[in-house]
């Protein structure tokens, strides 16, 4: 197999990755270059095969012809750097390909929220002494979620090009962040984390995720979104913020093997 950079991808390959397969706007984040990750294929002028591995969620995606020796190699190369998951649809024939004894599972759901999709006013004042601010490089330098950033996108640079992030602040204080990845074929996927002093059913993560989706909107971007079935937090956020179409999926992942060191 040949690894190959963003620059690299041809139409002839992106094709072989089917966009109705769980989380396929993360794939395409890889491939568009705005997300962190590694792109493997048999042929740069006739592709046949292709591996898409996005670093920070640990999801390998699979491309054109499958077969069993195949993607255990990539299993073992990639478990070197970091988990892999492979993500399922019930009924989905590639499971008898999947290397055995996965170390973990969980079921999941994406949604979506088509740019204007709902009326996000109720969720956009935020109480005195708290301030929402769209965040540029001064502020993305000082979040406490810079190394988690760093990683999913490989630099500040990338992002910046990218990607959008929305931050509420309580003084100097970070509250919670809401940050979109780049643009795909008009759709962008959303994530919110809120800080361990502000959670507990306060509402942040949800003004902040609406102040993201307003700024979409003003973009004209549709968003997706993706959890875990059983983060129930997540799902009321996306859900009272106007996403639907939910759709099921289940993943299997692999771990690091023991004492090794992962790269980061």
């Amino acid at each position: 197999m040949i690894e190959i950079t963003p620059n690299q991808v041809t139409p002839a390959f992106k094709s072989l990755f089917d966009p109705a397969m769980p989380t396929a706007i993360r794939c395409n984040a890889v491939l568009g270059g705005g997300n962190a990750g590694r792109i493997f294929t048999d042929s740069l002028e006739y592709p046949r095969i292709g591996y898409v591995w996005e670093r920070d969620d640990g999801t390998l995606y699979q491309g054109g012809v499958k077969d069993r020796q195949g993607l255990q190699h990539m299993l073992e190369l990639l478990r070197q750097q970091g988990t892999v998951a492979l993500g399922f649809r019930d009924g989905d024939p590639c499971v008898d390909l999947f290397p055995p004894d996965p170390e973990a599972g969980a079921e999941c759901i994406e949604l979506e929220r088509p740019a204007g999709g709902s009326d996000l006013s109720a969720y956009l004042e935020l109480p005195p002494g708290f301030a929402v601010h769209r965040m540029g490089h001064a502020l993305l330098e000082k979040s406490p979620r810079l190394d988690e950033s760093l990683f999913r996108y490989g630099s500040l640079e990338t992002y910046l090009a990218t990607g959008m992030d929305v931050c509420i602040l309580h003084g100097e204080q970070f509250v919670c962040e809401a940050g979109a990845d780049m643009d795909v074929d008009g759709v962008r996927e959303v994530g919110v984390v809120t800080e361990p002093p502000y959670r507990g059913g306060q509402g942040f993560g949800t003004l902040v995720t609406a102040h993201l989706l307003k700024w979409c909107d003003e973009l004209g971007c549709s968003t997706y979104w993706d959890c875990v079935k059983l983060n129930l937090a997540s799902l009321k956020i996306a859900r009272k913020l106007g996403f639907g179409n939910e759709r099921g999926y289940k993943l299997l992942a692999w771990f690091p093997p023991k004492g090794e060191i992962v790269i980061r």
